[in-house]
C-alpha cells in the first residue's frame, strides 16, 4: 500500500455515483503539474467528508488529496502508460469553492481618498 498526498486542480467536474450496496461515492480526476509535464490522478471518495469536499468543487479548483494510492498500467494506441488512482481519506480545497467565491472587497478605499468614518466610541483621555 502506498499512502500519498497529491496537490493539483480538478481536471473536470466530479461525478456522484451509486454503488451496488446502495451507498454513494464520488469520482473525479485531478491534474498535477510538475515542471514540464502533467500527471492525471483518478480519485474516488467513499467517506462522507471526502465526498462532500469534492462535490463542492468545480473544474479548475485547487485541492490536496490524501489517501491510498494504486499504480497501474493501461494501453493507449499500442503504448503502455502508467496510471495513478487514489482512494481519498481526506480532501482539502485550497481556496473557496466556486459557489462561495465573492469579489474582493475594497479595503483600501479610505486610504485612497474614500470617505473614512471615525465614529467609534473609543474612550480617549489626553491626561494619560
Amino acid at each position: 500500500m502506498i499512502f500519498s498526498l497529491v496537490t493539483g486542480t480538478l481536471f473536470r467536474n466530479h461525478e456522484s455515483k451509486l454503488a451496488k450496496n446502495g451507498k454513494t461515492y464520488a469520482v473525479a480526476t485531478i491534474i498535477s503539474k510538475d515542471g514540464g509535464g502533467s500527471t492525471f490522478v483518478n480519485l474516488v471518495a467513499f467517506s462522507d467528508s471526502a465526498k462532500e469536499a469534492i462535490l463542492e468543487l468545480a473544474a479548475g479548483d485547487a485541492l490536496s488529496v490524501q489517501g491510498k494510492a494504486t499504480i497501474g498500467v493501461y494501453e493507449k494506441n499500442g503504448e503502455h502508460r502508467p496510471s495513478l488512482s487514489i482512494v481519498a481519506d481526506r480532501v482539502l480545497p485550497l481556496r473557496l469553492p466556486a459557489k462561495e467565491r465573492k469579489a474582493p472587497q475594497d479595503r483600501d478605499a479610505p486610504y485612497r481618498g474614500g470617505a473614512a468614518t471615525f465614529d467609534d466610541s473609543i474612550p480617549f483621555d489626553p491626561m494619560l
